[in-house]
């Protein structure tokens, strides 16, 4: 069925292709097995390999990127935590700027259906979270494809996503775009003598492409710059473990009578290794054995080549080494610099999913569901990579910015300290000095408020105030604590004195603690006691004058 829906060379798509796998047309792939190209690599294999990769056939590189995550347990960690960075961050659906209404109700749509949309990889089901981790597979390996079969679901047309395997994919003939592998052969070129595969369906695919550096498509992936430390560590482990087996083992000399037959000469060696693994053994008479000195040695050289190339993997990944071991020389100081660092690369990462998602997943989305939308002005997938600020310090500062001027908007405070804006009609906090200002547009100094609570409070739990009976009692402790700096200042004032003395003389605390008895008859604490007994004299007349303590105001 031809749709009027039309693509970027202007043809109408096929909406029932859309509807079935591509995959199910080359079933012979689901019949092939890994090779392991990672059982006895040598440098002239991993060359060919390499090569074969350059010319279009993916399946080796491919395969032995997935041997080296299996059998390099550092390798594995490494690409975890780069994995991990992406899928531990929280995913939104932004609207375009300067958003009309109808573009607003559209980011809020693709924001639904991006949470009703399945996928499956190797036998597990999930939602939009399998389908960025599955995403992330291209980390490694350069791509990561996944098959979208679109069905109505929900009032909506909708895709169930399937993680494929990267080794059925190969280069097109120009080395620029990933094909479908198939028997068919496409157009020869002077480098690729022939191209087995098919052009991936419109609107089916959601192929993330990872690029680790600029190059053809078979050249990019990360693996190919792992490749050579992962050979060398294998060969450093061999060594090693090879040197473990004999070291602290005397050297067992075997001596045969000249004249001696093949089957005697086999049974003397036979002999020689039995006594070194059994500590027994036999060997016919006329034969000698010696034991020369135990094997001696260090596996220092083959555990420095081993670091050295665990360190040479987590730069490849992370782009430093602190946030993996502790080092030699390593700081505090020096591990937030490169935690920094794997930041960084985490942001790129970031960028690339964004740019993957918002072009071949909601684009069809709204493509296939909303009649006439602008292509130009689709809502945008976005992760979120941002880190709160220091709290204390923008509290600090933001209050006294904004009675010096500045005009600060509160969108853009609420940005920077990762604080969402509340809903309509949801209780607000509050702090007093704290709570933002309103400015008045004429003024870009901050208006005062007329009162100012004492405790932080949800405001939309705030009793109205109503003008109501008022307590005579109220205003006579609030007259008496006008004044109440001055009161207290003969009370306090000689033990910060005190107290600033002996700070800048250096003073002790025991010995500060020891004099303060002594400060207790140079504090005056007259003013404060006549307030206070002038206060409940003031009291005590107005009960023995029965006065109304409750009246009216006005």
């Amino acid at each position: 069925m031809k749709s009027t829906i039309l693509d970027a060379q202007g043809r109408p798509y096929d909406l029932a292709s859309i509807r079935e796998p591509q995959t199910a047309r080359v079933a012979h792939l689901q019949r092939e097995f890994d090779m392991h190209p990672a059982r006895g690599l040598t440098p002239a294999r991993l060359h060919s390999i390499m090569v074969n990769a350059e010319q279009g056939d993916l399946v080796g590189q491919l395969e032995l990127a997935d041997d080296m995550e299996e059998r390099d347990a550092h390798l594995y960690a490494e690409l975890s935590k780069r994995r991990g960075a992406l899928t531990s961050l929280a995913w939104s659906v932004e609207a375009p700027e300067k958003a009309t209404p109808e573009e607003e109700k559209l980011t809020e749509q693709v924001r639904e259906w991006l949470s009703l949309i399945t996928a499956e990889a190797n036998g597990v089901h999930g939602g939009m979270a399998l389908v960025l981790g599955s995403m992330t597979d291209a980390i490694l390996k350069g791509f990561a494809p996944q098959e979208m079969v679109w069905a109505m679901r929900d009032g909506a047309m909708l895709p169930h996503l399937t993680a494929q395997p990267q080794r059925w994919f190969t280069a097109s003939a120009d080395r620029r775009r990933f094909l479908l592998r198939s028997r068919a052969t496409t157009e020869a070129s002077d480098y690729l003598p022939s191209v087995q595969g098919e052009e991936l369906q419109e609107l089916s695919w959601l192929m993330h492409v990872h690029p680790a550096r600029s190059g053809y498509v078979a050249r990019m992936s990360l693996a190919r710059v792992l490749f050579w430390p992962y050979l060398f560590k294998n060969y450093a482990v061999r060594d090693l473990a090879e040197f473990l087996e004999i070291y602290g083992l005397p050297l067992r000399l075997g001596k045969y009578p000249s004249g001696a037959s093949d089957d005697e000469k086999r049974r003397l060696l036979q002999a020689v290794v039995q006594i070194g693994h059994n500590a027994a053994g036999i060997i016919p008479a006329g034969m000698e054995l010696e034991f020369q000195a135990a094997a001696a040695g260090t596996e220092v050289p083959f555990v420095a080549m081993w670091d050295r190339l665990d360190a040479a993997e987590s730069k490849a990944i992370l782009g430093q080494t602190l946030s993996a071991s502790e080092g030699q020389h390593g700081t505090q100081a020096l591990g937030n610099v490169h935690n920094e660092v794997r930041m960084d690369i985490r942001s790129a990462d970031a960028r690339l999913i964004e740019g993957s998602v918002t072009r071949q997943l909601i684009q069809p989305l709204c493509m296939l569901n909303v009649a006439g939308a602008n292509q130009r002005r689709l809502p945008k997938f976005k992760l979120d990579t941002g880190e709160a600020e220091d709290l204390q310090a923008y509290a600090e500062n933001l209050p006294k910015l904004a009675k010096a001027g500045l005009r600060i908007g509160v969108k853009w405070a609420h940005d920077k300290l990762r604080i969402p804006e509340p809903s309509e009609g949801e209780p607000i906090l509050s702090g007093g000095d704290t709570a933002p200002q309103p400015t008045d547009p004429g003024n870009p100094a901050p208006m005062l408020p007329a009162a100012k609570p004492s405790k932080a409070q949800l405001a939309g739990q705030l009793p109205p105030q109503q003008s109501g009976p008022h307590d005579m009692l109220d205003d006579v402790v609030a007259d008496a604590l006008q004044d109440w700096r001055p009161l207290m200042q003969p009370l306090v004032q000689p033990l910060l004195a005190e107290l600033d003395q002996a700070v800048a003389a250096g003073e002790s605390l025991a010995s500060f603690a020891a004099r303060l008895p002594d400060l207790v008859n140079r504090m005056d604490s007259r003013p404060l006691a006549e307030s206070i007994a002038r206060a409940a004299f003031m009291a005590s007349l107005a009960g023995e004058a029965d006065l109304d303590l409750n009246h009216n105001e006005g």
